[in-house]
């Protein structure tokens, strides 16, 4: 993402593991498709960062 600066920062401290959760409105808000948001969400969570889409109640560390 390159237009992205504080979200790559993001994405790196998260694989760095200085943060475990990602709070965000939506889907949407986290990538611009939805290949990206997989990719993220499988990338973040082989780190154990857990995703949280509010809008969706989603919580990518739950079992099902």
């Amino acid at each position: 993402m390159k237009n992205r600066r504080e979200f790559n920062r993001m994405i790196e401290e998260c694989k760095a593991r200085y943060i475990n959760l990602v709070i965000t409105k939506s889907i949407s808000r986290l990538a611009r498709n939805t290949l990206d948001c997989l990719q993220y969400a499988r990338e973040l969570k082989a780190k154990q960062v857990a995703i949280y889409f509010e809008k969706e109640n989603i919580n990518t560390m739950d079992a099902s």
